[in-house]
Formats: structure tokens, sequence, C-alpha cells
């Protein structure tokens, strides 16, 4: 299947100039056969080349919206080949339609994505076509440059058939120039290439430009010879805009020549030619703007439902959000509220916790208290009991002292005045008593030892 849509896209494209209907007849085909099949290289090489059958049956709008939709496929394809291809297009219908700083536009542009493949075949050919659109608008020097590279590149890589395309151009400049030999040489050199390759637009504007440089230097005889040349090869050829000019510059040279008959009858068939061209001219103009229009319209159509369309999306979008921030609000809010329920219940919580522990603690130290009074009162009632019996041992174990004291003091005085004696007998130097003295004192003295441990002894047992 992939093969019959690209046998059918090849078939096409050679018919696009001598059968342009079936071009597109085919292209239609292919068309749909790609898109059933889902193959977009396909489809998009049969708009293309119903965009060239347009352009050879000079429905120049439909040609420019076929190829911007191609180049459209063919950018999202990536294919940088066709893309070239299609700016060569496009730069030809601009040329058509007289627009030719656009048309130079998409020449250069076609050209650059020749060069970035490094196809030198197809930039030469695009340099040629850059080169006739300065020829086309005076710009001379430009042009040569342009062609000069056309020519070398065409040269270098031995593609005779593009090669004389450029030496017409130059040839062509050169005799707008006035330089009659460099004119002649690229105008005779085109002259045989394109007799080589049955080429008659060529071959009648080669055959026209050099009626004009002989007319210049007024051999009128071989300038008409080479005039009728290329009335008659553009009769043949249908190519009436070349036709006009044949017809046109024979007029000149026969009312030149004062033959007014021959003068008035070629002067009839351009004006005839350029009336047709003229009209058929308009009437493109007008069919390319009428369908610019259209399309303008329908663009603008398409624009306005388009914005409304935003426009019902954008309320729907702006609703959801309107209604999407409601919801996320209110349960965020709802979030709110909860966390301070929560929060405030749970702070209850603690607080009646702490309320709870602090009962219990108060509690706890109320019992602790009452038990702490109850001590206190107990020990009171016992500190009463104690400090009354110890205050009745006290008074009678202070009585037991007084009556022990009272009872005893003899006791300890009596061994102290012996002792007492004894010393005063010891001062009165009578030696004859002295070991009864100190027998007796030691006596008195244990038996004061004696009474002072006893003392003592019943001391402790009364405390």
């Amino acid at each position: 299947m992939i093969r019959r849509v690209e046998a059918m896209n090849e078939l096409g494209y050679l018919l696009r100039n001598s059968n342009a209907d079936s071009t597109i007849l085919l292209s239609n085909q292919a068309e749909q056969l790609a898109r059933s099949m889902s193959y977009p290289l396909g489809e998009a090489d049969a708009i293309m080349n119903r965009g060239i059958a347009n352009t050879s049956l000079g429905n120049y709008y439909s040609a420019l919206q076929e190829f911007l939709i191609a180049l459209k496929r063919y950018r999202e394809l990536d294919e940088k080949d066709r893309q070239a291809k299609i700016f060569n297009n496009l730069g030809r219908v601009h040329n058509f339609i007289g627009d030719t700083e656009q048309a130079l536009s998409y020449y250069h542009q076609s050209a650059e994505l020749y060069a970035e493949l490094k196809n030198e075949a197809r930039e030469g050919v695009l340099l040629n076509n850059i080169g006739y659109i300065h020829k086309q608008k005076g710009n001379y020097g430009l042009a040569l440059n342009y062609l000069r590279k056309s020519l070398t590149r065409a040269n270098k890589l031995n593609l005779p058939a593009d090669a004389f395309y450029a030496a017409y151009n130059i040839g062509s400049v050169y005799m707008h120039l006035n330089e009659v030999d460099s004119s002649f040489k690229y105008l005779l050199s085109a002259e045989d290439q394109a007799k080589s390759f049955r080429d008659s637009y060529i071959l009648s504007l080669s055959y026209i430009d050099l009626g004009q440089m002989y007319r210049k230097m007024d051999q009128r005889a071989i300038a008409e010879s080479y005039f009728k040349k290329a009335y008659d090869i553009a009769t043949l050829a249908g190519l009436r805009a070349e036709k006009r000019d044949a017809a046109k510059n024979m007029a000149e040279l026969y009312e030149q020549s004062e033959n007014y008959q021959d003068a008035l009858k070629y002067y009839q068939t351009y004006k005839a030619l350029n009336d047709s061209l003229i009209n058929l001219d308009v009437t493109r103009r007008i069919a390319f703007k009428e369908a610019e229009d259209t399309f303008e319209q329908e663009r603008m159509q398409q624009e306005i439902e388009r914005r409304r369309v935003e426009l019902a999306n954008e309320r729907k979008l702006s609703n959801a959000i309107w209604t999407r921030n409601t919801l996320i609000a209110s349960l965020v809010i709802m979030i709110l509220i909860t966390y301070l329920v929560y929060l405030n219940f749970t702070r209850k919580r603690k607080a009646n916790q702490a309320l709870q522990k602090l009962n219990r603690q108060i509690e706890q130290q109320a019992k602790e208290l009452r038990r702490a009074n109850e001590e206190i009162i107990s020990m009171n009632n016992n500190l009463e009991q104690v400090v009354r019996k110890r205050t009745e041992e006290l008074e009678k174990k202070n009585q037991q002292l007084k009556e022990y004291l009272s009872s005893n003091s003899h006791i300890v005085r009596a061994p102290v005045a012996r002792i007492l004696g004894l010393v005063d007998l010891y001062d009165s130097k009578d030696s004859s008593n002295l070991e009864f003295i100190n027998d007796s004192i030691r006596v008195s003295a244990i038996e004061l030892d004696a009474v002072i441990r006893d003392i003592n002894d019943k001391l402790s047992k009364a405390e």
C-alpha cells in the first residue's frame, strides 16, 4: 500500500506540467489512501504535488495553502529535503504573483536548507532562482554574483540541464548592461543547450534576447530572424508571454523599418496577447484576492469560534477553579475548626487531667495533713503525759537527790574533816605521829574516794 501511494505521487509529479488536472486527481487519491493507512509522509507528498499542479493552473492562492500545509507536515516529520523543495515552490508562486521580496525570502531559505543538507545540485538551482529575481528587480550586480555561482556549481557537477538556465540568465543580464561580447557568449551557449534538451521556454527567451542584441547593433535582418524563431517556437509550445514579447519586438522592428503593415499585424497580435495575459493576470489576482479574503474571513470566523470556545473553556475552568478553591477553602476551614475543637478538647482534657491530678494531690495532702494533725494531737497528748510523767519523775528524783544530799552530806564531810585535822597535825611538826598521820590520811582519802564513787553511781542511776 505504501508503494501504491508513492507510485501515485511519482506519476502525479511527472504530469504536473503536461496534465495538471491528472496530477490533482492522483494527489487526492494518494492523500486519501495515505491517510487511511496512517502514512503521513505520503499524505504530505500528495498535498505538495497538488500545490505544484495548482501553480501550473494559475491557482496561486490554492497552491500557497497546499504548500503551507505540506510544509507544516514536513516540519513535524523533520523532512528537511522536502521542506527545501516547498520553500522553492513558495518562492515560485510569490514570483508569479509579483511579490519578489517574499519570493527572495523563500528562495534563500530553500538554498540554506540545501546547503545544510550538502545538496550542491539543488543549492545551485536555488542560486539561479535568486539571481533571476535580482535580474527582474534590476539588481544586475547581485544577479551576476548568484548566477555565476549557480553556473560554476552546475559545470562542476556536470549538470548541463541546470547550467544552460544560469547561462541564459547571465547572457540576459549582459544584454541589459549592453555588454555585447559577454551577452552573445552566454546566450549562444544557452541556445545550443536548450536545443539539446528541447527546452522551448529557454530557447524562445534566448532568441528574443539575441534579436534585441542584433537590433541594438542595427543588424535588422538577423534580429528579425531571431524574433521570428522565438515567435514560432512560443506559438508551438503555447508560451503566450514569450509569443507576446516576440510579437512586440517584431512590431517595433517593422515600424523602425517603415514596414507599417507587418508592424500593425504584430502590434495587433501583441495587443491581443497582452490583453489576454493582463486579463488572465487580473483574473488570477482577483481570484487570489477573493480566495485570500475568503480564507481571511474563514480564518477570522475560526478565530472567533476558537476564541469563543476558549472563553467557554476559560469560564468552565474559572468555575471549576472557583469550585475547587471553595471546596479547598471549606475543607481548610473544616480542618481548622476540627483542629481548634480538637485542640480545645485536648486542652480541656489535659486541664481536667491536671485538675484531677491536683485534686488527688490535694486529697492526698489533706489525708497527710489529717494524719499529721492526728499525729500532732496524739503527740501533744502523749507529750503532756510524758511531760507530766517526766515532771513527776524529775520532781521525785530531785526529792531523792535532796534527800540523798541531805542524808549523805555528813558522810562526805566526815573524811574531809579528818583529813583537815590530820593536816593540822602534820603542820605541828610532831614527827612521832607522822606514820600514823600518813596512814590516817590514806584511809580517809580512800574513804572519800569510795564516797565520791558511790555518789557518782547514784547520780548516774538518777539520770
